[in-house]
């Protein structure tokens, strides 16, 4: 595979980025959405390092809220889906004369890269294939899970709501290669139990030492049916763009 290799933290740290760059050439571009940088390094300034320093050394589920918070908030541009309408159940596209600034439909992104598949299976999963077990640290899946739980009932619209995190995740050794899907989606069918300390690694591996879960990757869909079911794309452009986006990762 021409464009991307495995490797450890700062290997998979390039790609991430490499990763984010095809989407949001591709996918996730200006003529289709309006991003937001959400990440530490966008929200502080010329105090990002020093807070992202801080946070580094005092992990906490308070702490993590602002450590693991997803990378970018978007907006469609094409699609109408406020949250304060309780009865659209689905997505429309904005007429010619509305207000392209109002109700759109609008969700977080995060970016995964995975380049080195496991070598056994996971003995209390032996029947999930290893070209389709996925892995995420152990605190960003806790925030993130933490940041989608659904809203408790107290006789309002937003009963139940949850908000949108779309995680996009590259698994070289997967047969898609390319994957997409709601947070809520993943549930892990191995969780890592080593405590996780400030400054320290928990765990010998080539990575970034901090404990993960592992989930099936097929509980996501490749890109380009995730962005026609879950992001309201036409068939015949999701296919173009998940493919031109593939070519630029892949070669």
């Amino acid at each position: 595979m021409n464009g991307i290799t495995s490797g450890g933290f700062s290997t998979r740290d390039s790609y991430t980025q490499r990763l984010i760059a095809a989407l949001n050439e591709c996918v996730l571009s200006p003529d289709r959405y309006f991003r937001i940088d959400t990440g530490i390094e966008h929200r502080f300034g010329d105090k990002a390092k020093e807070i992202h320093n801080r946070l580094y050394y005092s992990l906490g589920p308070t702490t993590d809220l602002l450590r693991y918070f997803p990378d970018c908030l978007y907006f469609d541009l094409k699609m109408f889906y406020p949250d304060w309408e309780a009865n659209l159940d689905k997505p429309r596209e904005y007429a010619e004369n509305e207000n392209q600034l109002v109700g759109n439909f609008t969700f977080f992104a995060e970016y995964k890269y995975s380049g080195t598949p496991r070598k056994k299976p996971l003995p209390n999963c032996p029947n999930v294939p290893l070209e389709f077990i996925g892995i995420i640290e152990r605190e960003a899946w806790l925030t993130y899970r933490r940041i989608t739980n659904p809203n408790p009932d107290v006789g309002t619209y937003l009963d139940g709501s949850r908000p949108r995190i779309a995680m996009f995740y590259v698994a070289t050794y997967a047969p898609e290669l390319l994957y997409a899907g709601w947070e809520e989606w993943i549930e892990p069918i191995n969780i890592v139990d080593k405590v996780a300390r400030p400054g320290k690694r928990a765990l010998i591996t080539r990575g970034s030492g901090t404990p993960w879960i592992n989930f099936d990757i097929r509980v996501l869909k490749p890109i380009e049916a995730f962005l026609v079911d879950d992001l309201y794309w036409g068939s015949d452009e999701a296919i173009i763009a998940s493919q031109k986006c593939r070519d630029l990762l892949f070669g």
